[in-house]
Parts: C-alpha cells; structure tokens; sequence
C-alpha cells in the first residue's frame, strides 16, 4: 500500500432529519420512509478553509446546490419541492456534521464522474 494522501477539502455529511421524511412521505405517501430506514447519506467535499466553527459560515456557497441534491434525491420534479428553499428550512431538513481531515485509504487514481 502507498502512503495515504490527504484531500485539501473538508467533509461535509448531510443527514436527514424528520421535517425531511416528512417532506418525502408527502411527495410519495404509497412508499413511506423514515430515519430509522435510511442508512445511507451524502457526503459533499467542500473547500479546504470553509469551516471555522461556523456552519452557516461554512456552507454559505454551498447549501442551495446541497440542499436541491438532496430533494433532487427523493423526487427529480421540482414542482414537488418545497417552495421557498431557505437557510433556516434546511436546517431543519438536515443536520450536517465537518470532518476536516480527508484521507484516501485505497491506492487506485480518482476518477471524475459528470
């Protein structure tokens, strides 16, 4: 194994919260979710110096983008989002956790995905 690499980006982990799942079951009532049955979340790498103990501050150029991923995740017709996407309702569609420390394990080259 080569010596791990570390990302010059930081971790930003999206994790869903109930106002979320509320959302998505209204969307799709004939095929209900919940947190207990979602185990799998999206993981955003974002510019190296972005968190400074202030996620607002930290995700300022990025929640939008982030946060219509996300809905774009459950339903692909924007008409079925909620209408005013803003800071303060995706806070409580999801709580989100930093990891500033990026290292890759595998010893295989990256590959961008379009």
């Amino acid at each position: 194994m080569n010596e791990p690499i570390t990302i010059n980006r930081n971790a930003v982990l999206i994790i869903p919260k109930q106002a979320f799942f509320d959302w998505a079951n209204s969307v799709f009532p004939e095929d209900p979710t919940n947190a207990t049955d979602y185990s799998e979340y999206n993981t955003y790498l974002i510019a190296e110096d972005s968190f400074q103990d202030n996620a607002e501050e930290a995700l300022e150029n990025y929640w939008e983008f982030i946060f219509e991923n996300e809905l774009f995740d459950i339903s692909t017709d924007d008409d079925d989002w909620p209408k005013d996407l803003t800071w303060e309702l995706f806070k409580s569609f999801f709580n989100f956790h930093f990891s500033s420390i990026v290292t890759d394990l595998e010893d295989n080259p990256f590959y961008m995905e379009n």
